[in-house]
């Protein structure tokens, strides 16, 4: 039998990237016996357009609701909108039985206003010049 060859590639397809994703997942599923793996997406909305403007999205899987992306437009980040949407997630993972919700984010973005919702950092990534830092954070609810 030859040796495997090892592609490193910048332009996979979401097919290519899909062997991987769910090779993990049937063999996470057999390991624990269940799948639940359920998306999770949050949407702010233009009151005229309805057009999607910013929101979150994630998903939550074997006891955990894990949180992939959060944006809101600058215009939009005041009245505890922000506050909200983890609030509407929380409560989600809580619905779905969750114990525990977590994220990633930098130190250019929002690492202080998770800390404000209850929210601790599990890590620090340091990135030396030139990088950025990024946090792991994580709420037990």
């Amino acid at each position: 039998m030859s040796e495997p060859k090892i592609i490193l590639t910048d332009t996979a397809t979401p097919e290519e990237l899909a062997v991987i994703s769910d090779g993990l997942r049937d063999y996470n599923t057999s390991q624990a016996g269940y799948d639940d793996y359920k998306r999770l997406a949050i949407f702010v909305t233009d009151p005229d357009s309805g057009a999607i403007v910013g929101g979150i999205y994630g998903g939550s899987y074997m006891g955990q609701m894990s949180i992939e992306r959060v944006y809101l437009p600058e215009n939009l980040r005041r009245d505890r909108l922000g506050s909200r949407l983890i609030k509407m997630a929380e409560e989600e993972a809580r619905r779905r039985g969750c114990s525990r919700l977590t994220l990633n984010t930098m130190e250019i973005q929002a690492q202080g206003f998770y800390l404000k919702l209850g929210f601790e950092t599990a890590a620090a990534l340091t990135c030396d010049p030139p990088g950025i830092n990024r946090y792991v954070m994580t709420k037990k609810l």
